[in-house]
């Protein structure tokens, strides 16, 4: 029932304060009506220690009842309309047994708000009555999206380069391994590879017959000189030759990359979610999504950095790509803190987090991919499979406050395959990401630390084209050279384990002002992933950073358009294998975009974006010398038009 907030000393009804209160409320107020519960436990933000918890259970006792808000609330500290009290009363009306002078007056005082609360219920009866009569389930919504998305883009810098960049530093340097040389390993601007070429020519003419030089025959030529241990029979290596340096665009380079990927495309991405609650606290998300960005420079296919948030590769075939529950331990109002578990055989770890570290996207449209993850895609890196999780989450008074929340994660990406040499649930195949996150934050701020432990297997999501190549990265077989015949350096490669896994960290922090306007929110972080394990070339990347600054202005133009810019480093190397090397590896990403709610179910977001040596070390070798001459980057632009129903 009602107490006024002026009498803490007693626990009577003060039916002439009632009538003092505001009767200012609107229709749609009104029919948010309070809920009748029948213990004072019941209630979130009412404890024993309450100045008015003893005349609430005496309510209880005396007339059975006692009502709040419908999230749980009691809201005892503030007052109330006479629309409010009148649901109140109207609640409790139906378990009275004995009708007193007190409560008959207040049903003569509350007469036409009562009247008025039975006419609304009436209403809404009829209304649920319709729909229930129309849905296919009484536990399940429906929610999509449909996104149309033109765009394009534009590379610049050297023309032509080569189309194998990738391949010419891998497999052509001498190391020792256990007191033998073997070819295994890079050198720094394919210096290995220039001397084996050149060992090759001494011992060969170039049709590949044995040369002759001072009456000595083929490997004769270059024995006891620097060039012998840099010889390959051609039997055992079919290296490559400078015919691979076209001119013509084909190969790499701007004009390869414009010709493959530069041309104006129109795509989609359709995702429909099946929300189901059976408690109204718990979800089941079944979430089917279809997209045709196959082979697409949007989709990531020609550079990490270019794909997009939005854009999904499943030619045109609706599949389900996320299926998980999610539920809390248990509904204790007396307990300040909450737990809530995740499990699933298809859910994603940045979907499971006690908070997300950032406001840059928050209300709009994500544009890349890499700056929808806060910058920081080596921790939050969208692993999806097998999922299990927990968030512990602090309560606060009102929603948005600030909280403390931990959260614990596990996703197992190859967690379907029961062949223990490739998959499984907890094995060394299973692809698994364990994610923890501390954070602390509510709508005005935050701040998050995040770690993710990544098996071999699993990726660090978005960088440069030299940070993201798997066989340098953290693949869980390497290349190591075996031998037929020693003396000839003859062989082959064969795969080995190599016990990689990395362990990334990341900072995030966020700061929005009290309202929206020209002063924009910022959104910032850092983050560091640590390679270790075996089989490493010597240029591969044993260290990666990142870090990321988003403004976001709210509310500039009309009401609810939005405007952002971001720009910082996607994930670059920062140390190599072999220490003696500096890696240079150095981008630059910027983006801007500009969100515009056309209707409720309808928003527009035109975007652009610029990115400097997306390759990163790997822009060196478009140039035909091997030098740091060679610029390499890519403009884009998109138009999101995001329906949703």
């Amino acid at each position: 029932m009602l107490i006024t907030q002026s009498h803490r000393a007693n626990a009577n009804i003060n039916i002439e304060g009632i009538s003092d209160y505001s009767a200012t409320l609107d229709l749609e107020q009104a029919k948010q009506l309070l809920q009748q519960v029948t213990s004072v436990n019941q209630f979130n933000d009412v404890y024993p220690t309450d100045w008015a918890y003893q005349a609430l259970v005496n309510l209880v006792r005396t007339y059975g009842c006692i009502a709040g808000y419908p999230n749980g609330n009691f809201r005892g500290y503030l007052p109330i309309t006479r629309y409010e009290a009148a649901a109140l009363l109207s609640s409790c009306l139906d378990r009275v047994s004995v009708v007193t002078d007190v409560v008959q007056r207040l049903v003569d005082e509350f007469k036409s708000e009562l009247d008025f609360v039975a006419g609304s219920i009436m209403l809404l009866e009829n209304r649920v009555g319709t729909l229930e009569a129309s849905q296919f389930s009484t536990t399940t919504k429906l929610k999509g999206q449909a996104t149309f998305v033109p765009g394009g883009t534009k590379a610049y810098g050297t023309q032509n380069g080569s189309d194998f960049y990738w391949d010419y530093d891998k497999y052509h340097q001498i190391v020792t391994i256990d007191g033998r040389e073997s070819p295994l390993g890079s050198t720094r601007n394919s210096r290995s590879w220039q001397l084996t070429r050149e060992a090759w020519s001494k011992v060969h003419n170039k049709d590949g017959s044995l040369r002759e030089e001072d009456g000595k025959i083929g490997r004769e030529i270059i024995k006891g000189t620097k060039l012998e241990k840099h010889y390959k029979d051609i039997n055992s290596r079919k290296f490559r030759n400078r015919q691979d340096w076209k001119k013509d665009g084909t190969s790499g380079g701007a004009r390869g990359y414009n010709n493959r990927y530069g041309a104006a495309t129109f795509n989609y991405d359709v995702r429909l979610g099946f929300n189901t609650s059976f408690t109204g606290k718990d979800l089941l998300l079944t979430r089917l999504r279809a997209g045709n960005f196959d082979n697409n420079a949007f989709s990531g296919s020609g550079l990490s950095l270019t794909k997009l948030d939005v854009s999904e590769s499943t030619y045109d075939q609706v599949a389900i790509d996320r299926l998980y529950y999610r539920f809390p331990y248990k509904n204790d109002e007396l307990i300040d803190y909450s737990l809530t578990f995740i499990i699933g055989p298809q859910g994603r770890n940045t979907e499971a987090l006690g908070m997300w570290p950032s406001v840059y996207n928050l209300g709009a449209s994500k544009v890349l991919d890499w700056t929808a993850l806060a910058g920081t895609a080596n921790v939050y890196n969208k692993a999806t499979g097998a999922m299990a999780g927990v968030i512990y989450k602090k309560k606060t008074e009102d929603k948005g406050d600030p909280a403390f929340s931990a959260t614990l994660n596990y996703v197992g990406e190859n967690g379907e395959i029961s062949d223990s040499t490739v998959g499984g649930l907890f094995t060394k195949n299973s692809g698994g990401n364990f994610l923890t996150q501390l954070a602390y934050g509510g709508d005005q701020y935050g701040v998050a630390l995040g770690y993710r432990y990544g098996q071999c297997g699993t990726g660090q999501r978005r960088g440069t084209s030299f940070s993201a190549d798997f066989e340098y990265n953290n693949s869980c077989w390497a290349k190591v050279w075996s031998y037929l015949r020693e003396e000839l350096y003859q062989g082959s490669f064969e795969d080995e384990r190599t016990h990689r896994s990395t362990h990334n960290f990341a900072l995030n922090a966020y700061w929005a002002p009290e309202e929206a306007g020209w002063i924009p929110s910022i959104s910032a972080g850092i983050a560091q992933t640590n390679i270790q394990g075996k089989g490493f070339f010597t240029q591969s990347p044993v260290q990666t950073r990142s870090w990321f600054v988003g403004l976001k202005w709210d509310n500039v133009f009309s009401q609810d358009a939005d405007i952002g810019f971001a720009f910082g480093q996607p994930n670059f190397a920062t140390e190599l294998n072999d220490n003696t090397l500096t890696p240079q590896d150095y981008n630059y990403l910027f983006e801007i975009y500009a969100s515009f709610p056309i209707t409720d179910y309808l928003t527009i977001t035109p975007s652009a974006f610029f990115l400097t040596r997306p390759m990163g070390e790997y822009t060196n070798n478009l140039f035909e010398t091997q030098g740091n001459s060679a610029k390499f980057g890519v403009l884009g632009g998109v138009i999101q038009s995001t329906f949703k129903f």
